[in-house]
């Protein structure tokens, strides 16, 4: 029997809902339908439609006509559309996501007439971090009429059988996502009839892939056009039907369930004004309440601001200096940089709960989202108005890079002093990246090391006093005398306590500790184990969804695996209306060790990769996140020595998403390295096609064409000078694109160097050394300082044996 409309709403949690608007959904505002569409093709280019289906009839017009002419003749039927009924109040709840295949924007209107953020998705082009972490999301599975390739776009509009074929993946990558949100959801297709094949498609679509989630997802069918006998159809396959249209639906829902619009009572919390940013922020104040746990900081967790609160931590001496900088009313910024394991996030948090007590807002961006640099300016602005003082602490910078760029210039620019910003890194990921002027401008790097001896005092001062902390410690460490246990810790003090405890006070290995801790789990969650501490030790945004598409184990069984792994595999909402949860080791100090001995040969963590990047979805930005720290130039790729493997994975990866950059930043690199010149040249071209130059493309390009210069075989010396005065041209126009980009300045330097070998004239290196020498005036970064100290010594040693330096005529 049908479900009432009442009934149907009653039972709606818009959190858990998935709504997917089918074929005649839009009608109600005036959208075409597919008759519609058909008819108004067959008039325009004179076919008889003939009993055509949509696809059909718009193959046999793309073929005797242009694609462009197809796509214009449909336009006018979506332009002047506006939302009208119940459809208008769809932002007011938190759908989990919004499916569609229809071509119209009247979700997107409804959500800009509403101020609300909305992600819209036509293309795998699409597939990017897209910086808006409450903005629902909307997948249109038929693309868009806005975009298509015959305008220039990579987004098809999908008309016809080729476009369903070349878009195929574009859709599965869907369908994928609407699996992950169906486990334990709500689905609601909406439609018009029960007897439109399309949702009948639909329908049986959502069948599978709902059984195949093996979530618990109920699948309800609200069609306008009541059809009893169909129904009875539908309900013996498992299906809910109700009977209404798409105004009765959201009129009814609008009654019995509250709007989503937030109203706040009157707060000092400048995050209550800035609603994007409390799901993805950490009040400092607060957490400093939370209960501290001791046992977990001696088993590898960084100290919580709990625990700071508690005293379970001791004082490091960089926690002064950074209070004292933040202190400084000309000051933005402060940097500090660290391996990892000797303590950062302990010492953020500790000058963080100093800072509070100054009557001070202090907030901690949380890693795994992206960094909303343009709400924090808002905050800037706002906490300017009232003169007040805040600071933001952003672990994991160097993940955050641009948006740190961009909210430094802008509070740099507009002079907003009362808004700081506490940066953490490690020194490998943050000296090679291009980084803002204002980091050195209005700011400071700290730096964090081995333990000063007074920090050796005050660890030995935490261990006496701390009733806590003492239990821990090993039997054979307690028995010796402060002098000795100092001398010790002086010998192994390079983690810092809470990170690596266990290593300074025990009398063994910290790799043997963490071994014998592995080998006594249970067998068949080791392998999880392993998984996720080689997946984080890359870089790889490790949460439940994708660990069980990697290892094909059901939802139910990985709450038991995080049981088993207490204390060692943590799990911690990212976004729950999303529902992805992270997954962590307790640090990346065991997640290294724990990846070093269990895959000891590169091939293996070749496989590894190629398993994760076949198992992403790519409809999730943490896994597009994935993407790019795969890419990064320590922990990723580069663990992988065949550069043929490499490319490999990263054509995987560009496939995947071909909207992210990164990727193809890197199989360039890789290209010119490997001295395949043409292809790399092949890559530049699709890439300046796809994108527009920038300014990683713009100093591969000077790259390749010195590299042709200098190692092409069988050309002769004039044609390799011509090459290298072409670099040379490309790199001026480059930098006048990109002045203080350090990459681009360090190719022209390269093409000034392979000059001088080849004519013994210094007028190219110097113009490039000189404006890297003013790109270091204007910017401050040292890493730009090395960079010139470097090929300075290079043209100095070089100038020496010169002549013995020239190339023959030919090579």
């Amino acid at each position: 029997m049908p479900t009432e409309l009442s009934r149907l709403i009653g039972g709606i949690q818009p959190e858990r809902t998935v709504l997917f608007f089918g074929a005649g959904s839009s009608i109600p505002s005036r959208a075409p339908s597919v008759a519609k569409l058909i008819s108004v093709i067959s008039t325009k280019f004179k076919i008889d439609a003939d009993g055509f289906s949509l696809s059909e009839l718009s193959g046999i017009v793309e073929e005797r006509f242009t694609r462009k002419e197809l796509i214009e003749s449909i336009r006018p039927l979506f332009k002047s559309l506006r939302p009208t009924g119940g459809i208008v109040n769809l932002p007011l709840f938190p759908w989990r996501s919004i499916f569609t295949t229809n071509y119209d924007d009247l979700v997107e209107q409804c959500y800009r007439t509403k101020s609300a953020d909305l992600a819209a998705y036509s293309s795998n082009f699409d597939f990017t971090v897209h910086g808006k972490q409450n903005a629902a999301k909307l997948f249109k599975l038929h693309g868009t009429y806005e975009k298509d390739i015959s305008d220039g776009h990579q987004t098809r509009l999908i008309l016809t059988e080729s476009d369903y074929d070349q878009t195929s993946q574009y859709r599965e990558s869907l369908y994928d996502r609407l699996k992950s949100d169906l486990a334990g959801g709500h689905l609601i297709i909406i439609g018009h009839s029960l007897g439109d094949e399309h949702i009948k498609a639909i329908a049986n679509r959502a069948a599978q892939i709902n059984a195949s989630a093996h979530g618990g997802g109920k699948v309800t069918l609200l069609l306008y056009q009541r059809d009893d006998n169909r129904a009875m159809l539908f309900e013996k396959r498992g299906f809910d039907v109700c009977f209404g249209g798409i105004d009765e639906f959201f009129a009814e829902l609008s009654r019995s369930v509250p709007a989503t619009d937030l109203v706040f009572e009157a707060s000092n919390n400048p995050l209550e004004h800035v609603h994007a940013l409390s799901p993805v922020t950490t009040d400092v104040k607060h957490s400093m309440d939370a209960p501290s746990d001791v046992s977990s900081m001696f088993n590898g967790w960084p100290a919580s601001y709990g625990d700071v609160m508690a005293g379970l931590t001791f004082d490091r001496t960089v926690v002064e200096e950074m209070v004292y900088w933040f202190q400084n009313d000309a000051s933005i910024v402060a940097t500090l940089l660290g391996a990892s394991g000797v303590g950062k996030t302990t010492a953020a948090r500790q000058c963080l709960c100093q800072l509070s007590r100054h009557n001070v807002h202090v907030w901690e961006h949380r890693a795994d989202h992206t960094l909303l640099s343009k709400s924090w300016v808002d905050v800037a602005r706002l906490i300017k108005g009232r003169g007040e003082k805040a600071v933001l602490f952003i672990d994991e910078a160097h993940s955050h890079l641009q948006q740190v760029n961009e909210l430094l210039d802008t509070l740099l620019g507009e002079k907003l002093t009362s808004l700081k910003v506490l940066c953490v890194s490690t020194r490998n990921h943050w000296n090679p990246r291009i980084k803002s002027p204002a980091l050195y401008k209005a700011g400071k790097e700290f730096k964090l090391d081995k333990l000063l001896p007074q920090e050796l005092d005050r660890l030995l001062n935490l261990v006496d006093s701390n009733a806590s902390i003492r239990p821990l410690i090993e039997n054979t460490f307690s028995g010796f005398s402060r002098y000795e246990r100092r001398r010790r810790l002086a010998e192994r003090c390079e983690a810092d306590m809470f990170v690596c405890l266990k290593n300074i006070f025990a009398s063994e290995k910290f790799d043997d500790i963490v071994l014998r801790e592995y080998a006594h789990i249970a067998s068949q969650y080791q392998d999880i184990y392993r998984i996720v501490a080689a997946m984080e030790s890359s870089g790889i945004r490790v949460h439940r969804q994708l660990v069980m598409r990697l290892l094909g184990i059901p939802a139910a069984e990985t709450m038991a695996a995080l049981v088993a792994l207490t204390d060692i595999v943590m799990e911690y909402s990212i976004t729950e209306r999303e529902g992805i949860y992270g997954w962590k080791c307790r640090h990346n100090v065991i997640a290294d060790i724990v990846t070093r001995y269990k895959y000891p040969d590169a091939s293996e963590m070749a496989t590894l990769f190629e398993r994760v990047i076949d198992c992403i979805s790519p409809s999730y930005e943490i896994e597009i996140r994935t993407i790019r720290e795969l890419c990064n130039v320590e922990t990723g790729l580069p663990r992988i020595p065949d550069k043929v493997v490499q490319n490999k994975l990263l054509r995987k990866m560009m496939s995947v998403a071909p909207g992210e950059r990164v990727p193809r930043h890197r199989l360039i690199r890789n290209l010119i390295d490997m001295g395949e010149f043409e292809k790399a040249d092949t890559e530049l071209r699709i890439f300046d096609k796809d994108f527009g130059r920038d300014g990683p493309v713009s100093r591969y390009q000077i790259s390749l064409l010195t590299s042709r210069a200098t190692r092409s075989p069988g050309i002769l010396r004039e044609d390799r000078i011509a090459i290298l005065h072409q670099a040379r041209e490309l790199a001026i126009t480059s930098i006048a694109r990109f002045p203080n980009h350090k990459s681009v300045l360090s190719a022209y330097c390269e093409v000034g160097i392979e000059l001088c070998k080849l004519t013994g004239e210094y007028a190219v290196f110097d113009a490039a050394i000189a404006e890297l020498k003013a790109a270091e005036e204007r910017v401050g970064d040292p890493e730009i300082s090395k960079i010139i100290a470097r090929y300075e010594a290079r043209v100095t040693a070089q100038s020496v044996g010169l002549v013995d330096m020239l190339p023959p005529e030919t090579a």
